[in-house]
């Protein structure tokens, strides 16, 4: 034993390596399952038994596994399968896998015989294994009767006609018999529909015997609906037993918790199949015999599960009635909440609620008006004994009040000595027995009067922690802006609310947890915080020479401040992804553009804009690389939106025209801003004009129709230069002709060549060396 025990758990991890194998790939399955058919056979350990019928029976109901593969197999496994079963002294585990198994592969088998009638031990074999596993329905364990139904429930599905939605396609088609030929060998029509009608009746004979097995009537319900959807002939047949059956049938006997649970079960599966069969099949013939079902079923329900203990009682009367079973109908007295320690406020005296939401609202907000109007109303409203005890539960706070506030008085307590022994040694006991009693009484008052309320800790505060260095600050700087960035990178990819209309500059930062509202307090952090605008104008008031403007390489000359950490961590952000990010930093520039206005306002040498002008001009030289002749929608939309347009930003735009498929998006957007943004349009058709004179053809023909349209006068203008240009390199070229003669009549040299050989390209595979003329 020993030994197979130690050979089970050497065999059982290979065999799980397998069969990970096979649920990676599931064509490894025609490789896997003929080599474990014979490890699992009846000599092998029950261990080992056990793991083979649960891969059978996990193989065949796989869905990744082809039906035309499972199909083949199953010639393989079915011996395997009615050898399991019938053994007598098979385990429980094994019996139930292998009906499992048998149950996924019946509708398989049974056609593929269909198409192979000469596959008789095949058909032998599968009615074997159907009649062993017909003989243990009644008798099995709960376990083994569970798959019992089901293989039943297979067995009337495949031997029930089914519906053929393409004849000329069997094979696409559910297996049932009306796929199988009237003059079959195996499969005769008539044995097949009066077993199918037979197996049918033994499974709804649990409702007709009201059957008091949770378990087996919740497998049979559980059945059903595959057989009422697809075989409507039997459909009305099931139904109508189902609505024979009484799930509260034993609510009459004395209710113990294990009934309880029995009877909750079987009604919950029994109202859900219902439920589902009104909503599946609609119009359905028998739909209102199923609501009424229905209501009989809730009303059994609440029969049997109510509660008699909780429905409330009426009153019962006083009048006539013991004094000991009458009811309590007056109210406990109110107790009032504790004030807390000192010290205290007047609204600590006067508090008489414990409602947190009562104890935050401030009076003070409400007119005086509407507050003695509503004392008014709530005085003659109010009980008087109510009053009567709040009144009483403020006076008693503050007489313990003044008894707290007032000092101590020390009173005179006749003492004997410092060591409390009278420093006389004279006894006289009459003296004693007189004054014993007296002595008593004073002393004890005394130590009443000087016993003081417990003395309550006050709040206590924590030190201040020490300054951070400047490297500390640093760091923490450094973690909150990232931390923020963070968050709205991961606010990007969440569900944005409906867009609404913003107010512009003038909006809430942090009114809403959205993207939005986080991008906005990073903008202003860095664009309104005083510590750049600060920085940047010290800076200019330590110049000297300050009535001259910033000079421009002097922008990209940044201090190391908090504000720009934060715009080079924006701009980083939004070139991650420009396309996306575009509204961002339309946003981040139009802040930059209004607090360098702000700024103007008290400083005019900012009139220039620095930090804006630094920024946009950054932004355009790092987008421009990476524009193509898509993004012209983005372009124009940048330079529409941007609150400032100048000569910087135009000449950087210019230079996509040097580039022949971008030259179409640069002239576009020009032509936006002409006619949209007429306050830059000197500027712009400036730009234009330059891009006519430095480009190349494309370039002229790109822009004639926009000069043409808003400067009509230039192209003229230029046509009568070009002419005039034209004219006097001629002049210049006959008098170099002339000149050239008389220095070849001189040296002897034939003459020259003509004004048209000299401007003809010369092939430098013709060319010939040529004499060097000297004077």
């Amino acid at each position: 034993m020993a030994a197979a025990v130690a050979s089970a758990a050497e065999i059982i991890p290979q065999l799980e390596a397998a069969r990970k194998l096979a649920l990676g790939d599931p064509q490894v399955y025609n490789q896997v399952l003929p080599g474990i058919l014979p490890i699992i056979g009846p000599t092998a350990h029950v261990e080992v038994r056990r793991w083979g019928a649960d891969f059978l029976a996990e193989g065949f109901a796989s869905p990744s596994v082809s039906n035309q593969q499972k199909e083949q197999l199953s010639i393989e496994v079915i011996p395997t399968l009615r050898g399991i079963l019938e053994n007598q002294k098979e385990d429980v585990a094994v019996i139930r896998s292998a009906v499992q198994a048998a149950a996924s592969l019946y509708s398989l088998v049974f056609r593929r015989v269909i198409s192979r009638p000469a596959e008789v031990a095949l058909w032998q074999d599968l009615s074997a294994i159907k009649l062993n596993i017909l003989q243990r329905m009644d008798s099995a364990p709960p376990a083994v009767r569970i798959c019992c139904i089901k293989f039943v429930q297979k067995i009337v599905l495949v031997e029930t006609p089914g519906q053929i939605a393409d004849p000329r396609r069997p094979d696409q088609n559910e297996t049932s018999i009306a796929l199988v030929p009237r003059n079959h060998p195996l499969l005769q029509l008539p044995n097949l529909e009066a077993e199918a009608s037979g197996l049918l009746d033994r499974l709804l004979s649990v409702f007709q015997e009201n059957s008091t097995d949770p378990i087996i009537v919740d497998a049979t319900l559980n059945c059903l609906p595959i057989l009422i959807r697809t075989r409507p002939s039997i459909g009305t047949k099931i139904i109508s037993a189902v609505l024979n059956f009484n799930p509260m049938k034993q609510g009459n006997s004395p209710m113990t918790p294990k009934i309880m649970v029995m009877i909750r079960s079987m009604e919950r599966t029994t109202r859900a199949l219902l439920r589902w069969v009104l909503r599946a099949v609609p119009n359905h013939p028998m739909d209102q015999k199923i609501q009424q079902y229905l209501m009989r079923l809730q009303q059994s329900r609440t029969a049997v599960f109510s509660d008699t203990t909780a429905h409330k009682r009426p009153a019962e009367p006083t009048d006539g009635l013991d004094e000991a079973k009458r009811q309590r109908l007056t109210a406990a007295p109110r107790k009032f909440p504790p004030m807390p320690p000192p010290p205290n406020s007047f609204a600590h005296l006067f508090t008489l609620t414990e409602d947190p939401n009562l104890k935050q609202f401030d009076v003070t907000l409400l007119p005086a008006d509407i507050v003695s109007d509503v004392t008014a109303v709530f005085l003659q409203h109010v009980e008087s004994t109510s009053l009567d005890l709040a009144i009483e539960e403020v006076r008693a706070r503050y007489v313990h009040l003044q008894k707290v506030t007032q000092p101590t008085p020390i009173p005179d307590v006749p003492m004997a000595g410092p060591t409390g022994i009278d420093d006389d040694d004279d006894y006289d006991p009459e003296f004693v027995a007189s004054t014993e009693s007296g002595m008593d009484v004073s002393t004890g008052k005394a130590l009443d009067e000087l016993i003081q309320p417990a003395i309550d800790l006050g709040p206590f505060e924590l030190p201040k922690p020490p300054p951070l260095t400047s490297d500390q600050i640093d760091v923490v700087t450094n973690q909150s802006v990232d931390h923020v960035v963070q968050l709205i990178a991961t606010l990007d990819n969440a569900v944005q609310a409906p867009v609404k209309q913003k107010s512009g500059l003038n909006r809430l930062a942090a009114s809403t947890n959205d993207r939005d509202s986080w991008v906005t307090i990073l903008i202003r952090l860095a664009t309104r915080a005083s510590s750049g605008l600060d920085d940047l104008t010290n800076t200019l008031l330590d110049d000297p020479d300050r009535n001259k403007l910033i000079k421009r390489e002097d922008l990209n000359i940044e201090e190391p401040n908090v504000a720009n950490r934060i715009r080079q961590t924006l701009f980083m952000y939004i070139l991650d992804d420009f396309r996306q990010r575009l509204n961002l930093a339309i946003s981040w520039l139009t802040e930059e553009w209004y607090a360098d206005k702000m700024a103007a306002k008290t400083h005019p040498e900012l009139a220039d804009l620095p930090n804006y002008s630094r920024w946009v001009n950054r932004v355009i030289d790092r987008l421009l690389p990476y524009l193509d002749a898509r993004d012209k929608n983005l372009l124009i939309r940048f330079l529409s939106e941007i609150p400032a347009i100048n000569r910087e930003i135009l000449d950087r735009i210019k230079s996509l025209a040097r580039d022949p498929e971008r030259i179409n998006m640069c002239v576009l957007s020009m032509q936006y801003l002409l006619m949209l943004r007429p306050p830059s349009r000197e500027l712009v058709l400036d730009t234009i004009e330059t891009i006519w004179h430095e480009g190349d053809a494309q370039a002229k023909s790109a822009t004639v129709k926009v000069l043409t349209k808003w400067r009509p006068g230039f192209l003229e203008s230029n046509a009568e230069a070009k002419k005039e240009d034209v004219a006097n390199a001629g002049a210049i070229a006959q008098k170099t002709e002339i000149q050239v003669k008389g220095m070849a009549g001189t040296n002897g040299l034939k003459s020259p060549p003509s004004v048209a050989a000299l401007e003809r390209p010369v092939d430098p595979r013709k060319r010939k060396a040529q004499p060097v003329v000297t004077a």
